[in-house]
């Protein structure tokens, strides 16, 4: 077995792209310059920071860490937009990104695999929370998109996919604040 410095180089050697990976689903919307994985990672980990110190009944550990690794696959993967994964991908995308996951994380701690295998089949209450919060910082991005005029957004608050709260209190408070601040309604 390699030894735990050695790994550490290796997984980091796969992931550091992301910072360059644009999400894609602005990409094809016209959004010059979107976020990176990377910022939309760091994004949902600070809401999820956030969020435990509101609602403490959710294991801190697992959250942050799924809130951390939930887009690491897209190093290898890309950023595929939902509309195309849905429609042509469907369980495909999450049985590849799980065992991109686990390749990642060979060697380390087997609870990333399996918070992140949690994570895609809404397993816990925390993947839950993050599935939703990953949600809320999508729309989050939308609302600052549009105030600088970047892209061709509206589609995203009329399609109530992008408002799942996973019956998570929090994410539904959230979503009901952004959509108020845009002056939207939210989608059912």
């Amino acid at each position: 077995m390699t030894s735990f410095e050695q790994r550490v180089i290796t997984l980091f050697s796969v992931v550091h792209p992301l910072d360059r990976i644009a999400r894609a689903g602005y990409v094809v919307r016209g959004v010059a310059e979107p976020e990176s994985v990377s910022a939309h990672s760091h994004f949902v980990s600070l809401l999820a920071l956030l969020v435990l110190d509101e609602c403490p009944q959710f294991d801190r550990e697992k959250v942050l860490s799924l809130a951390i690794i939930h887009d690491l696959s897209e190093a290898k993967l890309m950023d595929i937009p939902m509309p195309y994964a849905d429609a042509y991908l469907k369980d495909a995308k999450d049985t590849a990104e799980q065992m991109i996951i686990e390749e990642l994380f060979a060697g380390f701690d087997s609870r990333y695999a399996q918070y992140h295998q949690e994570f895609l089949d809404l397993a816990s209450s925390e993947a839950k929370l993050v599935r939703g919060l990953d949600k809320v910082q999508l729309i989050l991005k939308i609302l600052f998109y549009e105030r600088e005029h970047r892209g061709y957004l509206e589609e995203f608050w009329k399609n109530p996919g992008n408002f799942n709260d996973y019956g998570i209190e929090i994410v539904s408070r959230l979503f009901d604040a952004l959509c108020q601040k845009a002056g939207k309604i939210r989608p059912v």
